[in-house]
């Protein structure tokens, strides 16, 4: 008998710590928070608060697979890749956008301040918030953090949350025009300039706090269908995707650069470069059938609107409209860069980064 209420006072005992592990993994993931900067890769719905002129996406067909079918600003179908990597990080609800915030110290959960249409330089797009002004945005809720929780509080909360930076595209757009055939040293100083103001940007935030950084590549965006429009045979253009390529490989230089400088900087660098080469190769295996087309209007002249027709199998299209991916694609990617493998996420996953 008293084997037995040894035995079972091991039992619980041991219940009683497995319970408490349980309460502190789970009270650890639901303190973690995601905060976001970039374009509208990553904007889930602050420009619905700027001026009319700035770039929307707060109408229908937008969000047509989004709960409710409701256009939240975001622009897709539904969810974006950043959606999908906080729900993976232990966060029910993506966080909320910036300009939605009622108070600036809001946002347990983290805050999104991305802005469609931005870049890394200030002189990428108009009528957008910059990435100087995210930044500045960021400062003001760090500064209210500290004054709700203390310095040492919330300079912990920060260091385990994760920064989620989606930025580039846009200027490489701009520069696109400008290509001269064949120059790899025209591409190679474009790529330095924005890369200079790029660095400076990621020292910002991280001496606000931040220690965890995942940082998505530019893709093969001489691929996307508006830029197919514009080549003759509809054929991707090879000038811009080598400009993405050398951008893509000096950002992953940056960031090796930045964790060797920068103490506590760690990062998760997610190749969409080397995950849309690996679905255009085989794009069945993915479960995707159509590459070339975008799924809202589909002849890819000028951007989806109220009155463009869409596909009815949005999941087998890469594209959602002439520039933005699906939401098929953003969860693929998302699922690559939080648990993929060295060829996708360098030099350790999103999981990886944040259990580290």
């Amino acid at each position: 008998m008293e084997n037995l209420q040894q035995a079972a006072t091991i039992f619980l005992f041991l219940s009683l710590i497995s319970f408490l592990a349980n309460l502190s993994t789970a009270a650890a993931a639901t303190s973690r928070a995601v905060f976001v900067f970039g374009d509208s890769t990553v904007d889930v719905g602050n420009n619905n608060f700027l001026p009319n002129d700035a770039p929307k996406a707060n109408f229908h067909p937008y969000g047509v697979d989004f709960p409710g079918r409701i256009p939240t600003g975001r622009f897709g179908n539904g969810f974006l890749g950043v959606d999908f990597v906080a729900h993976a990080a232990g966060i029910h609800r993506s966080p909320p956008p910036f300009l939605s915030l009622r108070n600036a110290v809001h946002g347990r959960r983290g805050v999104n301040f991305a802005s469609a249409g931005s870049g890394v330089l200030d002189t990428t797009g108009t009528d957008v918030v910059t990435m100087t002004q995210q930044i500045k945005d960021f400062s003001t809720f760090a500064g209210n953090l500290r004054a709700s929780k203390g310095d040492r509080s919330a300079a912990f909360f920060l260091s385990k949350s994760l920064f989620y930076v989606s930025v580039g595209s846009n200027d490489l757009f701009a520069f696109s025009t400008v290509l001269i055939p064949g120059n790899g040293t025209q591409k190679d100083e474009i790529v330095a300039a924005v890369l200079s103001q790029f660095a400076g940007q990621l020292r910002s935030i991280y001496q606000l706090g931040a220690r965890k950084f995942a940082v998505p590549g530019t893709g093969q965006l001489g691929c996307i269908p508006g830029v197919r429009s514009r080549v003759p045979g509809g054929a991707c253009n090879p000038e811009l995707n080598d400009l993405s390529l050398r951008y893509k490989t000096a950002t992953r230089a940056l960031l090796d650069q930045l964790a060797v400088e920068l103490k506590g900087f760690r990062f998760s660098f997610s190749d969409f470069f080397e995950i849309g080469s690996q679905i255009q190769s085989d794009p069945q295996k993915y479960g995707f059938t159509e590459l070339a087309a975008p799924c809202c209007g589909l002849n890819a002249q000028g951007r989806c609107d109220p009155n463009s027709t869409y596909c009815s199998d949005r999941n087998q299209y890469f594209f959602w409209d002439a520039v933005h991916p699906s939401q098929a694609v953003y969860r693929l990617g998302a699922r690559l860069s939080f648990y993929g493998p060295r060829q996708f996420a360098y030099p350790v996953n999103i999981h990886s980064l944040l259990e580290n």
